[in-house]
């Protein structure tokens, strides 16, 4: 029987204050056409639970129709740096919007819940970051041990909306990069999709018709973000959407580089890739060009045996050329293997990843890092980014490698604002790399080991906001087989625009 119907059809079933959610990941294959729809049908206080996915979201605030958001990141980088999702940051630092935010490992133990059937999943990873506090976390006793383990209650959306490549009419959907498609919608209880093509029959599809309810055909569907296999995210499209913002909010970073930033670039560069040891296996997330360009430079100097495991799920991706995006679907095509973003979470908590790289607006003297808000959490002056995975992840990880690109004493404070993710016994080794020094934790405390040429022991005290007591080193210079390395892979410089 053919469920094929219209866009403006499948999103007239979707009642006022239903709870939705949108497929996709990142730039990748969000469910534009139906988003689009949602609006032009003016449905009103709906109720939004979004994985890092955070064009949707704010396509949704814009126009006033959400009620309620729960997310666990809000930005994405492109060409022109890393931008926050406008009309959301508007929203939560004006006090406009509901929202409930956490590390998305959590959202993915809520939404396996729901689709196992059960009424919950424990969720480890985050027990001493303030997300506990602020979201009043439910915990259960651990049988085993005697302690007390954080749980997600089951997310169960009224609606997924997903994006496919193929379709077929009877609902079959064929997704080239999953993500936590199949995941959203083994969850939910309805599914409206829309393809950019539908065949007669598809065969082995992604995602199976007993689980979709609608399918509309919608070529360009997912337009600006990409539809892998068929085409790109469009920069000019992000563009546009950021400049109906009010002024200033969001804005990207990176949009424009001088000698500092250059020399700042190169210098994290050279050093997160030091970082890596051969054989490491090493996991990036979103937002974080600068960490795969860090990846390859390490590959191809000192560390060819590396596994690289990035967030779009590519296990080895040939990387050959620096991108301004960390989540490209392209990966995905010439790579060793594939995992799905729950996997992920997975394999770290098994102790499968030896080295993740994060990033943080602030970090203070004891190694807490800081991506969630300046101010309080309810009435922040400044609304950052979110976690993405970065509370859980990082207490899995023996090797944690933190970048703040800007030393200074409001990105290195005595404490920080908000707790996001902060060390576990698990870690190791933390590393926080700056571009005038790296500090590594060591007994608990913040210290320094090595500082760019130039920078005196003096210069670190005024640009900190914490005690520095030790000088370290100078940083050793790069090697000419690292500078080789480092213009082959990125001619064009695009590294001085990711900070």
């Amino acid at each position: 029987m053919s469920v094929q119907t219209t866009i403006a059809k499948a999103i007239a079933s979707i009642p006022d204050g239903a709870l939705i959610a949108p497929g996709g990941f990142q730039l990748n294959r969000a469910p534009m056409a139906l988003v689009l729809e949602i609006v032009r049908q003016g449905r009103r206080n709906l109720r939004v639970v979004s994985l890092p996915n955070p064009l949707p979201l704010d396509v949704l605030v814009a126009a006033g129709s959400v009620a309620e958001a729960e997310f666990g990141f809000l930005g994405f980088q492109f060409e022109d740096g890393f931008v926050m999702a406008p009309h959301v940051k508007q929203a939560i630092e004006t006090q406009a919007l509901t929202f409930r935010e956490r590390d998305v490992y959590e959202i993915v133990q809520g939404l396996r819940a729901a689709a196992y059937g059960v009424p919950f999943l424990p969720a480890p990873g985050g027990e001493a970051s303030d997300y506990m506090k602020v979201n009043r976390t439910p915990t259960l006793q651990d049988p085993e041990t005697g302690r007390r383990i954080p749980v997600a209650r089951a997310i169960r959306p009224d609606v997924a909306l997903l994006h496919a490549r193929v379709a077929d009419r009877k609902g079959n959907l064929r997704i080239d990069d999953p993500y936590a498609d199949d995941l959203l919608a083994r969850a939910s209880v309805r599914v409206i999709a829309t393809a950019e093509t539908i065949v007669e029959r598809l065969e082995m599809p992604t995602i199976p018709h007993t689980l979709v309810e609608a399918v509309a055909e919608a070529p360009g569907g997912a337009l600006p973000t990409s539809c892998h296999h068929s085409y790109g995210y469009s920069a000019q499209g992000l563009r546009r959407h950021i400049a109906t913002a009010p002024q200033g909010r969001g804005r990207a970073s990176g949009s424009e580089a001088n000698a500092q930033r250059v020399g700042a670039a190169d210098r994290l560069v050279y050093e997160m890739a030091r970082c890596i040891a051969d054989r490491d296996v090493v996991a990036t997330g979103v937002a974080s060009a600068l960490p795969m360009l860090a990846i390859a430079l390490a590959r191809a100097t000192h560390a060819p045996g590396l596994t690289y495991i990035n967030c779009v799920g590519a296990v080895n991706p040939d990387i050959r050329e620096a991108s301004p995006t960390s989540v490209d679907p392209r990966l995905l095509d010439a790579c060793e293997g594939t995992v799905t973003l729950p996997d992920m979470f997975d394999l770290a908590r098994r102790g499968r990843i030896d080295l993740m790289f994060l990033g943080a607006a602030q970090v203070d003297a004891e190694g807490r890092a800081n991506s969630t808000c300046i101010g309080d959490f309810t009435r922040p002056r400044v609304k950052l980014p979110g976690p993405a995975g970065s509370s859980s992840m990082r207490a899995a990880v023996p090797k944690v490698v933190i970048g703040v690109p800007r030393h200074s004493s409001r990105s290195l404070p005595e404490r920080v604002d908000f707790a996001t993710s902060v060390p576990s016994p698990r870690n190791q080794t933390t590393v926080v790399l700056t571009d005038l020094t790296r500090f590594d934790l060591q007994h608990g405390r913040l210290r320094v080991v090595s500082r760019r040429e130039g920078v005196t022991l003096a210069d670190l005290r005024a640009a900190t906001g914490f005690p520095v007591e030790e000088e370290g080193h100078t940083s050793p210079a790069p090697t000419v087989e690292e500078r080789r390395a480092l213009e082959r892979l990125d001619p064009a410089g695009i590294r001085h625009r990711m900070i």
